[in-house]
């Protein structure tokens, strides 16, 4: 008898929370009901879908169906449409920048001061 985690697209994760939700067998999750199975933590609409049929296929015995493998983790933020990662800002660090103009600026007026006392 085939295992949660047999089911394509399923974990040890996901196959455990399937349980908590009283989805312990692959025959209860053949049988569930898209709009029952969404419950599950980490399971939306599409994904519950899948998963059901991929369910009903291993009790046939039949290939899976492809298209579960996102390459995405529940859980994970989406990537960007265009594939490029987002970009961190760059901060400088302020004080530093006005303190060395502050010494610039203090030596400019000691050097004032001292050649008016010549």
């Amino acid at each position: 008898m085939p295992e949660i985690v047999d089911i394509k697209g399923v974990g040890p994760v996901l196959a455990k929370a399937c349980i908590e939700q009283g989805y312990g067998s692959v025959e209860k999750i053949a049988g569930a009901k898209v709009m029952e199975f969404v419950i599950v933590p980490g399971v939306s609409e599409v994904r519950a879908k899948l998963l059901i049929e991929e369910a009903k296929l291993l009790l046939n015995g039949a290939a899976p169906v492809s298209g579960l493998e996102t390459g995405v983790e529940v859980g994970s933020k989406p990537a960007k449409k265009d594939g490029s990662k987002k970009k961190k800002s760059k901060k400088k660090d302020k004080s530093k920048s006005k303190g060395s103009k502050k010494k610039k600026k203090n030596k400019k007026n000691d050097k004032k001061k001292s050649k008016k006392k010549k």
